[in-house]
């Protein structure tokens, strides 16, 4: 089996469709960790992923200019600014001047992908997942409490009694 075909397997393993126009695989932890620090918006995901979609594996690197990066993901330059110093304060990635030309280079970090080394890190990102597990709460208790007023209107109505 040639090496084509063996990675046409795999790319079908973990997609759940045929698709052959050129897919970037993410780290989960950037899913489940990452996202509950402050800092690591949407627009830092997009950029994220656009420096991983842009890794040559060759040279160890990624080298897009941040023009590229906002017209490629929809943001400003100076979003794309942003982003990149959350990523980097992050610790995902490491940024050098290219000294052969005017743009940056980013070297991808990897991920820490444990919950409490994370926390541990980022104590940040502890009070906002604590904050947003407290909101789900009173999300799902909310919710609980229209359904049983729901429901007691529903039994009201069947009886007659609106």
């Amino acid at each position: 089996m040639t090496e084509q075909a063996t990675q046409t397997i795999d790319i079908q393993k973990v997609l759940p469709f045929k698709y052959d126009a050129g897919w970037t695989g993410v780290p989960n932890s950037i899913f489940e960790i990452y996202s509950f620090h402050p800092k690591f918006t949407g627009a830092t995901m997009l950029v994220y992923l656009f420096l991983l979609h842009r890794h040559n594996h060759k040279e160890g690197y990624a080298w897009p200019t941040h023009d590229q990066i906002a017209d490629a993901v929809c943001i400003s330059r100076t979003t794309v600014g942003s982003s990149i110093r959350a990523l980097k304060e992050l610790d995902l990635i490491l940024v050098e001047r290219n000294p052969t030309h005017s743009n940056d280079v980013y070297f991808i970090k990897r991920p820490i992908a444990d919950r409490s080394t994370f926390e541990r890190k980022f104590p940040e990102a502890l009070e906002k997942r604590i904050k947003h597990e407290q909101s789900r709460l009173l999300d799902i208790q909310q919710r609980r409490d229209r359904k049983e007023k729901f429901e007691a209107k529903r039994r009201a109505a069947k009886q007659g009694l609106l």
